[in-house]
């Protein structure tokens, strides 16, 4: 084992690490592609067709898109769109021969291409697609240097190789299984295979991180690694994840973060209640069947430790933006017997003790066992059992749903997750929200992302421009947006925007992360334990260069009590109630 150790902490010194920072790698080189010399006979014309072009892509429509793509990419060739909804309608169609060289066009000149079905427009996704393009060839070599350049150029999405079928071909080969993370070696004790799940995870950690050295320097992550690598013979499996769940939390930065449940080892639980940080403290908001009395009880302490400190220790594991990630996502750890023990908060994770007080002061000391948990993304405010539901407690499982209120004059719009509806898309929803406003005399828009931790960005822009477009109607036209400390990642990145192009009232709390900030989610799976979690792969400028601020902050400031949440009051709409009647 210590000669195990001792070439694991050699092989750690010695890994090649990427530039600092990554942000602005790309995957072209601009210099030396010339521009052509050869255009439209007619401008008007090819607008018209590729125009056409997109309508019938986006339709999947192959057999008349590919033909009509063809053409444009013959008569203007300097347009990365066009390359790109060729390759891939030659991909969608199974013509790898003819995608490649399509495919490689579209990686030399860049696109930033959407709304195609299974269609990524990233380089490093683009760089997959030509990988599986060889692979559905016979051609092993290509596609596993493609793969590995993917990789190289940070592609986000690596454990969903671990058997896919669309590089059927390669499942079975040694080079292709360490790609894809999934390799491990026969006999390997159960040290030496941790040994090799924390490899893993710091080649993920300096691969995919954006700027893995913003926050803790390389010799200060080295020397932690070492810790954990030491540590292995002497920790149960639990706390493994638990010294893996500190390092990438030692990263900084929100988008970081380990998902300690259904792992093959090391799964944690989670305590039958869940917590939330009000403006008066700490309290129950949610039970399971069993303990539906602890309902509302405030959270004095946990074990010995009171309840103010324990959130301050939560900060060691819990990676953010800012402080307002601490409000939001400390109450979820704090559930987490495993951080409990590791944290040295409680002696066991066995068996937690809770210090309770009732609406009447009355402190109770209740025991509590952890619970295998499904892991469906972090927890928010949950609805109130009852009559007495507010709006914005109403309909917390729908992505985006909206209510027209004529007697206050306003329209009630809550988008809690950036994903489409079944039902209906984004843009259809947002096409139907500018309709009804322009049909109504309504001059106010109320835009509620108070429970919205993020999604996929890239189907934003019709509401965008939805909300933009009431704005600018009458000068007398209102937006109010709602935010507070889980408005992240992709609902931060619809914030900034609203925030930058327009005079919307932002109402409530400090939002959850920053105007530019470091995101997105880079997936990882450990090839033994099965532990998996995501790391910041990209930096996201949504506002000036030289914008700096930590939270977009509220115009309105609004906090919520205890007592509003258990009564079923909205104190943000109140306060934009108050505005509107003025």
């Amino acid at each position: 084992m210590k000669k195990i150790i001792i070439t694991y902490l050699l092989c750690f010194v010695c890994t090649t690490s990427l530039a600092a920072s990554k942000s602005n790698l790309m995957s072209n080189e601009a210099i030396g592609r010339l521009p052509s010399t050869s255009f439209p006979e007619s401008g008007a014309e090819y607008w018209a067709q590729r125009n056409q072009a997109i309508h019938l892509a986006r339709k999947s429509e192959w057999d008349k898109a590919i033909p009509l793509l063809k053409s444009l990419t013959q008569e203007y060739q300097d347009d990365g769109d066009t390359w790109f909804m060729l390759g891939h309608g030659y991909l969608q169609t199974d013509r790898c021969e003819q995608a490649i060289p399509a495919l490689k066009q579209t990686l030399e000149l860049g696109t930033i291409m959407t709304g195609l079905k299974s269609a990524g427009s990233p380089s490093n996704d683009i760089m997959i697609k030509i990988a599986q393009c060889y692979s559905a060839l016979g051609n092993k070599s290509q596609a596993l240097d493609w793969i590995k350049t993917a990789l190289e150029f940070r592609w986000d999405d690596r454990k969903s190789l671990i058997g896919s079928p669309k590089f059927q071909k390669l499942v079975d080969n040694e080079s292709y299984q360490r790609l894809s993370g999934e390799y491990l070696e026969s006999g390997l004790s159960r040290n030496d295979a941790w040994l090799v799940d924390l490899q893993f995870l710091l080649d993920e950690i300096k691969r995919l991180h954006v700027d893995t050295y913003h926050h803790v320097s390389e010799g200060e992550l080295e020397l932690q690694a070492k810790a954990v690598a030491q540590n292995i013979p002497n920790l149960s499996d639990q706390q493994i994840v638990f010294q893996f769940m500190e390092l990438v939390a030692s990263v900084g930065n929100g988008h970081n973060f380990i998902v300690p449940t259904h792992s093959k080892k090391g799964s944690f639980t989670r305590l039958p209640v869940q917590f939330y940080k009000f403006s008066d403290g700490l309290y129950i908001v949610k039970t399971n069947a069993d303990y539906q009395h602890l309902l509302g009880r405030k959270v004095i302490s946990i074990a010995d430790t009171p309840i103010e400190k324990a959130m301050e220790k939560i900060a060691s594991v819990n990676a953010r933006d800012n402080e307002m990630q601490q409000y939001w996502l400390g109450p979820y750890y704090l559930a987490l017997p495993e951080v409990l023990e590791g944290l040295g908060i409680v002696k066991s994770a066995e068996e937690v003790l809770l210090t309770l007080a009732d609406k009447n002061g009355k402190n109770e000391r209740v025991k509590l066992s952890g619970e295998s948990f499904n892991f469906r993304g972090f927890p928010t405010l949950p609805k109130l059992e009852g009559a007495n539901v507010p709006d914005y407690l109403q309909q917390k499982n729908e992505n985006y749903w909206y209510q027209e209120n004529k007697k206050d004059n306003y329209l009630f719009v809550q988008l809690n997750a950036i994903a489409q509806n079944k039902s209906k898309s984004i843009a259809l929803f947002s096409k139907e929200i500018r309709q009804v406003l322009s049909k109504s005399k309504i001059k106010n828009l109320v835009l509620d992302l108070r429970h919205n931790s993020g999604g996929n960005g890239s189907i934003l822009p019709p509401l965008t421009r939805a909300l933009i477009h009431f704005v600018e109607q009458s000068e007398e036209n209102k937006l109010f947006v709602i935010v507070g400390r889980n408005t992240f990642s992709a609902a931060h990145l619809l914030l900034a925007d609203i925030n930058r192009l327009t005079d919307a009232i932002i109402v409530g709390e400090p939002s959850g992360s920053r105007p530019n900030h470091l995101g997105e989610a880079g997936w990882f799976k450990l090839p033994y334990s099965g532990v998996w979690g995501i790391i910041s792969s990209q930096y996201h400028q949504a506002s000036k260069a030289e914008d700096h601020r930590i939270w977009i902050a509220p115009h309105i400031p609004v906090n919520l009590s205890s007592d509003s949440y258990f009564k079923g009051k909205d104190p943000a709409m109140k306060q934009i109630l108050d505005v509107i009647e003025r």
